[in-house]
């Protein structure tokens, strides 16, 4: 895992090279995942360790976080950031308008949505 690192806000992110298009109910952390494989990298958190970004707060849901995805992703932050995860404290998270506890949010599998694969480039 990552190393635990705060947010710079004098970071500036410029686009990467090699994006993905940013759907509209697709979450930061979903956003980070696939910018992560279309550049290649072997894991997420290799990923933000190459970058210098701070994953472990895009996953709570920091603000600046998903602003800084944002720029890397070349997309819009407020639409980023009202279908992204917040962390309220107290093990509470919001998605949307839903509430959820760390019990019952599971980030240890990957999960595909079957449209986004039928969307993705097959290769051969």
């Amino acid at each position: 895992m990552a190393k635990s690192q705060s947010v710079d806000p004098e970071a500036d992110f410029a686009p990467l090279p090699l994006t993905v298009q940013h759907e509209r109910s697709l979450p930061a952390s979903s956003l980070l995942t696939r910018l992560a494989a279309r550049n290649g990298a072997p894991s997420v958190y290799q990923f933000c360790v190459d970058l210098a970004f701070p994953v472990d707060l895009l996953f709570r849901g920091e603000p600046l976080a998903i602003a800084q995805l944002a720029q890397l992703a070349g997309c819009d932050a407020a639409a980023l950031s009202q279908v992204s995860i917040r962390h309220l404290g107290h093990s509470r998270f919001r998605l949307r308008d839903e509430i959820a506890t760390t019990h019952s949010l599971q980030r240890t599998r990957i999960r595909i949505c079957p449209e986004c694969l039928r969307q993705y480039p097959h290769r051969s």
